[in-house]
């Protein structure tokens, strides 16, 4: 029987919301944790980013942010391209964790209302776990302010509990402070251009599918 520690993050417009989870064992969850610091690691002696600098994706392929404040010369600071290539880095350090049955799993519901994508999220996460006969806890992306959608906690409450996989609330960990939760924001905004295909991030449209389909728990590949 596997345990999961399931880390989620949204993405999104008035189209369409998305929530995508990536699902970690908890056996794994150290082994997991290291091979990402790897690619922080060398993300840091290649390009001088802190470790504890956040990944926001939205941010990170806008040029957004000084990662290298004290050496504004610094391409990884102004350079889209360049973080682009940084961003693929990621994904291929991700897709390797299929070998510590790493999984994805990903929910789009119509509109701009995310709770309703994540408690669609949540539902399918509660179907898939007791497929396998395994259980998880979510962990949910808490943004600055420490305050989660309050519609997280009735998503979990929906849930049967004589029946339902998913244990507890959603734990609050905000993006900055969790390298896993910033895994999943990549992941989801993978997603998101997978689906609605923005032409101004074209070079992501089939990320989604290259690096994650062979993780998906349900194949959601357009």
């Amino acid at each position: 029987m596997t345990s999961y520690l399931i880390y989620t993050d949204d993405s999104g417009d008035e189209i369409s919301s998305l929530y995508t989870a990536v699902l970690v064992p908890m056996e794994r969850w150290s082994k997991v944790l290291r091979q990402w610091l790897k690619f922080r690691k060398w993300l840091y002696g290649k390009h001088q980013v802190p470790a504890d600098f956040e990944l926001h994706t939205y941010q990170w392929l806008q040029a957004k942010g000084m990662p290298v404040p004290a050496d504004e010369s610094n391409l990884v600071n102004t350079s889209e391209g360049l973080r682009r290539e940084i961003a693929e880095k990621a994904l291929k350090q991700i897709s390797v964790l299929k070998d510590h049955r790493v999984r994805i799993l990903t929910c789009e519901t119509p509109g701009a209302v995310k709770s309703d994508a994540y408690a669609a999220l949540i539902a399918a996460l509660d179907v898939e776990l007791e497929k396998e006969d395994a259980w998880g806890i979510i962990v949910v992306d808490g943004g600055k302010d420490g305050v989660p959608d309050p519609h997280v906690k009735a998503a979990h409450r929906a849930l049967k509990l004589d029946t339902r996989r998913v244990i507890e609330d959603g734990w609050l960990q905000p993006a900055e402070a969790s390298q896993l939760v910033q895994m999943a924001d990549l992941a989801v905004h993978c997603a998101y251009q997978a689906v609605r295909k923005k032409q101004s991030r074209k070079v992501m449209w089939n990320w989604y599918s290259q690096y994650l389909h062979d993780m998906e728990l349900v194949c959601t590949c357009p």
